[in-house]
């Protein structure tokens, strides 16, 4: 029996997603990070009223018996949401109104073209992403919605690519005779397992684009998909691997494994 006392391998155990607060012990005295605090009661988020404390409150604000020094004394504010979308190209407001908490200043949001050197989309949020005080990355919500700002970005910007291409003009006028009876007519058949790829050639052809295009969207099933062929199409040619190596970080130091577990 062998016996091994030691602490090599405690930093093992402690391999992380971020950096270890702790690896650096000693305190410096000085640091190129400006902390900034917030000096209000900030509940951007509305959790702490519900939506019949709401209706109670405004039905007692437009009484008809409730006197004017009444109906002044506190103030709502209604923001509804407007009937078009916002448009989420180089447009530096939209971070920063969905986010006023996380932008103190209402600057330094992405695709600003005041700015006078221009930075990729994806390499400020991960600027952002590595601000030392961490308020971007333990944001309940904030990776989320860049990661699927990116998403869009990805498929739209791969379509185009696409239909730009002479082989889906000839495709195109065949999808667009395509109606939602008949999909729904191949869903049916899908769940009853009864669909035969030869039984619609439009829709396969529809199928086969969208593939395509999902194939470069990260994230997306078909991006495993693709994925999944290029690991084949190496063990094809190299063989099949004689060593696997699992990486596996601590998932207590993972910002999104703690929000799906709740913390």
């Amino acid at each position: 029996m062998e016996q091994k006392i030691g602490n090599e391998e405690i930093q093992s155990e402690r391999i992380e997603y971020i950096p270890d607060p702790l690896s650096d012990p000693i305190e410096r005295t000085t640091t190129d990070s400006i902390p900034i605090s917030n000096s209000a009661v900030l509940d951007v988020n509305g959790s702490s009223v519900s939506s019949d404390e709401f209706s109670n409150y405004l039905l007692h604000k437009i009484k008809n018996d409730g006197t004017k020094e009444q109906m002044d004394t506190e103030s709502v504010y209604l923001i509804p949401h407007s009937s078009k979308p916002v448009n989420e190209y180089c447009n530096p407001k939209l971070l920063v109104g969905l986010y006023p908490t996380l932008f103190c200043y209402g600057h330094g949001a992405p695709e600003d073209q005041s700015r006078p050197v221009k930075v990729n989309l994806r390499e400020h949020i991960r600027y952002l992403l590595s601000y030392n005080d961490l308020r971007f990355e333990t944001n309940h919500s904030f990776i989320f919605v860049v990661f699927n700002l990116l998403q869009r970005r990805d498929a739209c910007f791969h379509a185009q690519l696409t239909a730009a291409k002479p082989y889906f003009r000839a495709s195109a006028d065949e999808i667009q005779s395509l109606k939602s009876k008949d999909i729904e007519m191949v869903l049916d058949n899908i769940s009853k397992k009864t669909y035969s790829l030869e039984s619609n050639s439009a829709l396969n052809k529809l199928l086969h684009h969208i593939k395509t295009i999902g194939g470069r969207v990260m994230g997306s099933a078909y991006s495993r998909t693709a994925l999944r062929t290029r690991i084949h199409a190496l063990i094809y040619n190299q063989g099949l691997p004689s060593i696997f190596l699992t990486l596996n970080p601590a998932d207590i130091h993972s910002p999104v494994a703690l929000y799906f577990a709740g913390v």
